[in-house]
């Protein structure tokens, strides 16, 4: 459905690499759609192509004020002529459009309803009444949408982040190509929000009992993350999968803050390389990376990837998810 480019497996280097006898490629999906970046191209695939399989009328997901999810869906959503409803966390911008972010403008300029809810009421999204919450809470801001009576029958629900079962599903053809242009590769950094990415190239990478699969948590606090993920993988591939491991030491404070390190590393060390990224996620699996490497956690001869899960058009921004 959603067209994209193979994207380049490029080469770096540097001479630590050289002193530590490994091989480092950049694996650069933040250049895969020019408006549906990065790893939300393939959450989105399957999920899209079971919408328009269903008798939904309209598709219901969440996220913040900078959400690279929700600046995805949006256009996905105009591509395909699908109504569509983003519910934003933070009910203060409902009145208050000067301070919309440029996502949140992007978005309604390609069809997304925004409805602007109490960060209270966001906390109960995952809840089986929560459409009758919104219908009730907030019919006046779904005065013009669609389907403002919120039928449970017409929604199709995609969760915040865009990570279910599909969404893993998604990163088989990801796998495959990564195999394709690297069947040796040993290690792979991806950043980890929800771990979707993380449990489908777990899943669907060819097996191989050298390689192991870093997700570096964006966020403080990731342990509940771990069964989320374990059972995607599982359900995906109950057989030979590839080792894996929630990195938890680099969120440098939390979601979508920094520390000293991570600072240095984004604005001394990386920009040596030539290829940009974001602060909230993908710098951070970059850093993981170093880190190991500096503290010589790479064993020699080993091929490393580094997965650029995009979101650039975040950069600067408190809120990507």
């Amino acid at each position: 459905m959603l067209k994209h480019k193979t994207t380049p497996l490029q080469p770096i280097e540097h001479p630590l690499f050289n002193e530590h006898k490994i091989r480092v490629l950049v694996k650069r999906e933040e250049l895969n759609h020019e408006q549906i970046q990065g790893n939300k191209l393939y959450k989105l695939e399957l999920n899209l192509k079971q919408f328009r399989n269903s008798d939904k009328k309209f598709l219901l997901t969440f996220g913040g004020a900078y959400s690279n999810h929700i600046a995805a869906t949006a256009t996905a959503a105009y591509q395909f002529r699908i109504p569509t409803i983003g519910v934003i966390r933070g009910d203060e911008l409902a009145d208050n459009q000067a301070k919309w972010s440029h996502t949140l403008i992007e978005a309604q300029r390609n069809g997304m309803h925004l409805l602007f809810i109490r960060r209270t009421d966001y906390r109960l999204k995952t809840g089986a009444n929560f459409l009758t919450l919104l219908q009730q809470n907030y019919a006046k801001q779904l005065a013009d949408f669609v389907d403002p009576q919120l039928d449970p029958q017409n929604a199709y629900i995609l969760p915040e982040g865009g990570s279910n079962q599909l969404a893993v599903q998604g990163f088989h053809s990801l796998a495959e190509e990564l195999d394709q242009q690297c069947p040796q590769w040993t290690h792979l950094y991806c950043a980890v929000g929800t771990g979707a990415t993380l449990a489908g190239l777990s899943a669907y990478s060819r097996y191989d009992p050298r390689r192991i699969l870093n997700g570096v948590a964006a966020i403080n606090d990731s342990d509940y993350l771990m069964p989320q993920i374990a059972q995607w993988i599982t359900a995906a591939n109950p057989q030979h999968n590839n080792r894996w491991q929630l990195r938890q030491n680099f969120h440098a404070g939390g979601y979508a803050k920094s520390d000293p390190e991570l600072d240095q590393f984004i604005h001394e060390i990386w920009p040596q390389f030539r290829i940009p990224i974001e602060p909230v996620y993908t710098a951070k699996a970059f850093h993981c990376f170093w880190k190991d490497l500096i503290n010589h956690e790479i064993r020699k001869d080993s091929t490393v990837i580094l997965l650029h899960t995009g979101g650039l058009q975040g950069v600067g921004y408190k809120d990507s998810r």
